[in-house]
C-alpha cells in the first residue's frame, strides 16, 4: 500500500512539474521498480504519462528562461542576446535584463539610503560623545571652582596676612569658566560674578 502511495505521488509531482516529459516505469529482473523519462535498456518498461503539445511548449519555454537566466547571471549579454535571437525570446530577454536594472537601482537605492541612516547615526553620536566631553569639562571646572571657593573660606584668614594690600585691593577680575561669567574675589574672601 505505502509503495502505490509513494507512486501516485511521484506521478503527481512529475506530471506537476513545468518541465514535464515522458513518465516510464521500469521493472527490473529482479523486482526492482524504478521511474524515468525514458524506457529503461534490459528492463520491462511501461509509458505512465506522455507528455502533450502544452507541457512540452511550457517545458521548451523553461528551458530558454533557464538557459537566459544562466547566461545573464554569468555576465554573458551577447550570448543570452544570440541565444535569445535564435529562440524568439527577445522580449523574454528584455523583460530580464529591465527586471535586473531595476532590481540593481533599488539596491543601490537601499545602499545610499542604508549609508544616509549610517552617516546620520554617526553624527548623533559624535554630538551625544561631544556633549558628554562638555558634560565632563563642565562638572571639573565646576568641582575646581567649589574647591576653590573652599579654600578661599578656609584659608582666608591666612591669604590676607600674606598679602594684605593685594586682598584690600580687591583680587582682579578674571573669567570664570565654570560660571560662565566674569568673577572677582572681594575683600572678605566672596566672590561676585557679573
Amino acid at each position: 500500500m505505502q509503495a502505490r502511495g509513494w507512486f501516485l505521488f511521484l506521478l503527481a509531482a512529475l506530471a506537476s512539474n513545468a518541465c514535464a516529459t515522458d513518465i516510464y516505469k521500469c521493472t527490473g529482473k529482479n523486482g526492482a521498480v524504478s521511474y524515468g523519462d525514458a524506457p529503461c535498456p534490459g528492463q520491462q518498461a511501461s509509458l505512465l504519462h506522455k507528455e502533450t503539445a502544452s507541457e512540452a511548449a511550457t517545458a521548451k519555454q523553461e528551458r530558454i528562461s533557464d538557459t537566459l537566466t544562466g547566461l545573464l547571471d554569468s555576465g554573458r549579454l551577447d550570448e543570452a542576446r544570440s541565444f535569445a535571437a535564435a529562440n524568439g525570446a527577445e522580449a523574454l530577454l528584455q523583460e530580464r535584463i529591465d527586471a535586473r536594472r531595476g532590481h540593481e537601482q533599488e539596491q543601490r537605492r537601499q545602499e545610499v539610503a542604508d549609508e544616509a541612516a549610517a552617516q546620520r547615526a554617526r553624527a548623533v553620536a559624535v554630538k551625544n560623545h561631544d556633549q558628554d566631553l562638555a558634560r565632563q569639562y563642565q562638572a571639573i571646572l565646576q568641582k575646581q571652582d567649589a574647591a576653590g571657593e573652599r579654600y578661599r573660606a578656609e584659608h582666608w584668614q591666612e591669604m590676607q596676612a600674606k598679602d594684605p594690600l593685594r586682598l584690600e585691593r580687591g583680587i582682579s577680575t578674571t573669567y570664570n569658566p565654570a560660571k560662565n561669567q566674569w568673577c572677582m574675589v572681594t575683600n572678605d574672601g566672596s566672590t561676585v560674578c557679573h
